[in-house]
């Protein structure tokens, strides 16, 4: 049996993992200038982090250790 739905339906097939954490630990940094995006490696975690891109990229500039402890701790406090 087939049901035709009226609307496309997004359904989750994979529920949300989540985890707590005390601590992050950066193992990557990459700056992809012609995406105008910075990504980060996490040890923690499985996927990497867009901290910047866009006009946020444009607007950091040239980003420090620091600049990314403090979007991290921004994303995640």
């Amino acid at each position: 049996m087939e049901i035709t739905l009226q609307t496309p339906q997004t359904i989750v097939i994979k529920p949300e993992e989540t985890k707590t954490l005390e601590k992050l630990t950066v193992m990557r940094m990459v700056d992809l200038p012609n995406e105008k995006k910075v990504r980060v490696f996490i040890k923690e975690l499985r996927e990497p982090i867009t901290l910047w891109e866009g006009d946020e990229y444009d607007a950091i500039g040239q980003w420090t250790d620091s600049d990314v402890q403090a979007k991290l701790t921004e994303l995640y406090s």
